[in-house]
C-alpha cells in the first residue's frame, strides 16, 4: 500500500485549551514544537516536550491536555494499520524529523505542478526514518539527557545561555549533565553550544547581507568581536572569510 498525505498543517494552543478525546480514520503524527502537554493515547499516557512525535494509528482514541500554550505540526496519513512506526519518538538534534514534518506541511498547501511527486518522496523518507527509530536500540541515559540537552540549545542558542541554566531546565545538576554529554558526543556541553552558534552565524553570512552586529545578536553572542573570536577559533576562518564564499 503506498502511504497517502491527507491533511497537513500547523496548530497552536493557549494553556487550558485542551484538545477531546477523538480518532481517526487514518494514521495521524504530531510533531511538537513548543510547550509541555499531557497526550493521552488508548491506555498510556505520555508527558510530551518539544522534539517528541506521538503516532497515532486508525480507530484509537486520543487527547491532548495544555499545561503550557504549545505548537505542533500534524499530518494524516493513510497506511495500513500495522505500520511498524513507533508510537512516540524524540527527534534528533538536528531535528530532522521536525524540518521533514515542515516541508510536509508547507509542500501540502502549495500549488506546484509536481506537488504530489515531491510528498511522496517526503512521504517515503518520513516512512524509512520512523521504521529506522522503531528498530534502533534504546538510549542510554547519557544519550537521552545529550539529546535533551542539545534541543533546549537549539530552541534558545541566540540567548545567553549557560551551562547551569541548561542543566537547571533538564532536572539535573552542571556536573552531571557534563558527565552524560561527553559520555555520549565526546566533548563538554560547551563544546556543542559553541559549535552550534558559530554554524548558525555561518550560515547567515554566507546566505544574508546582515551586519556583523546583527549576526552576533542573533547567534546569541555578546558582540561582532566575540563573534569574530569564535569563529576564527572553531572554523580557522574570519567572518570576512565566509562572506567570500
Amino acid at each position: 500500500m503506498e502511504l497517502q498525505l491527507v491533511n497537513a498543517g500547523p496548530y497552536e494552543a493557549a494553556q487550558g485549551q485542551d484538545f477531546p478525546l477523538h480518532s481517526h480514520t487514518e494514521w495521524e503524527i504530531v510533531c511538537y514544537r513548543s510547550g509541555t502537554i499531557q497526550v493521552v493515547l488508548g491506555p498510556d499516557n505520555y508527558d510530551v516536550v518539544p522534539g517528541m512525535l506521538v503516532l497515532t494509528p486508525p480507530g484509537i482514541a486520543h487527547a491532548e491536555y495544555a499545561h503550557t500554550a504549545y505548537s505542533n505540526y500534524y499530518l494524516g496519513i493513510n497506511a495500513p494499520t500495522n505500520q511498524p512506526w513507533p508510537r512516540v519518538c524524540m527527534d534528533d538534534a538536528e531535528q530532522t524529523l521536525t524540518h521533514l514534518c515542515r516541508w510536509l506541511v508547507r509542500e501540502w498547501h502549495s500549488h506546484h505542478a509536481d506537488r504530489s511527486d515531491l510528498l511522496s518522496l517526503l512521504l517515503q523518507q518520513l516512512d524509512l526514518l520512523l521504521q529506522r527509530t522503531a528498530s534502533a536500540p534504546p538510549l542510554s541515559i547519557s544519550e537521552k539527557l545529550a539529546a535533551e540537552a542539545e534541543r533546549y540549545m537549539q530552541e534558545r542558542y541566540h540567548h545567553p545561555l549557560t551551562i547551569g541554566e541548561i542543566a537547571s531546565a533538564l532536572g539535573i545538576s552542571s556536573a552531571t549533565l557534563r558527565k552524560h554529554v561527553v559520555q555520549a558526543r565526546g566533548c563538554a556541553p560547551i563544546v556543542f553550544l559553541q559549535r552550534l552558534r558559530a554554524r548558525h552565524a555561518c550560515e547567515l553570512l554566507q546566505t544574508s547581507d546582515l551586519t556583523l552586529e546583527t549576526i552576533a545578536r542573533l547567534c546569541g553572542y555578546d558582540s561582532a568581536s566575540h563573534l569574530s573570536r569564535h569563529l576564527k577559533k572553531i572554523t580557522g576562518k574570519t567572518p570576512g572569510a565566509w562572506r567570500t564564499h
